[in-house]
């Protein structure tokens, strides 16, 4: 069942990131939606409610904020390297202009980040680290985060996902929940793409 998940996954990130077949919000809140459903059917509960308390919070948004300098600095250090990375990194915020900017805050903060949150983290990488161990299932989850990227063939979102994906993978082994990494993502993602960008 979980090579069947991240298959199901891989099925939705090629259909929006790769052949581009629907409009990408639409697609992305109905692949989170679903893939939530197979991770809690699959899986059971993600959290428990007494994990959402004041610790958690105050993990998620500080990691949100380590994230995002790691990315400022990322997106520095990129542009440096890769004659290219401009145009990736603009390719990304160039979604931004199939939906309203609410609508898109509203998504992205209560429907996609914690639905990846969910199945990524709670879901296969909990799976794998049962598997092969916490350092070894840290690692294959994140790999395949970034592997289903690879369907955009923008480099710069594969390294985001990857750089991203290792680290709420790592916040999940410390904390043993996926709540802080719910409040880290979607803190997060709304303070890079709406909030303050590093595109320009």
């Amino acid at each position: 069942m979980t090579y069947l998940g991240l298959l199901l996954a891989a099925g939705f990130w090629l259909l929006i990131f790769g052949l581009k077949t629907v409009n990408f919000w639409a697609g992305m809140a109905t692949a989170a939606l679903v893939l939530t459903a197979y991770a809690v059917v699959v899986g059971g509960r993600p959290w428990r409610r007494s994990e959402w308390n004041g610790r958690a919070l105050a993990v998620g948004v500080a990691s949100a904020v380590a994230l995002y300098l790691i990315f400022v600095a990322g997106n520095w250090l990129a542009r440096l390297i890769f004659p290219f990375a401009p145009g990736q990194i603009g390719d990304v915020y160039g979604i931004r202009s199939e939906a309203d900017p609410l609508l898109i805050g509203l998504i992205l903060f209560f429907v996609t980040s914690p639905a990846e949150e969910i199945f990524w983290r709670g879901f296969l990488q909990r799976r794998f680290m049962e598997r092969r161990g916490d350092w070894q299932g840290w690692l294959i989850g994140s790999l395949c985060y970034a592997a289903v990227h690879l369907f955009s063939g923008n480099l710069m979102l594969v390294l985001a996902a990857l750089v991203a994906g290792l680290f709420w993978g790592l916040l999940f082994r410390w904390q043993k929940s996926i709540v802080p990494g719910v409040i880290s993502h979607s803190v997060w993602t709304v303070l890079i793409f709406l909030l303050l960008p590093v595109a320009g």
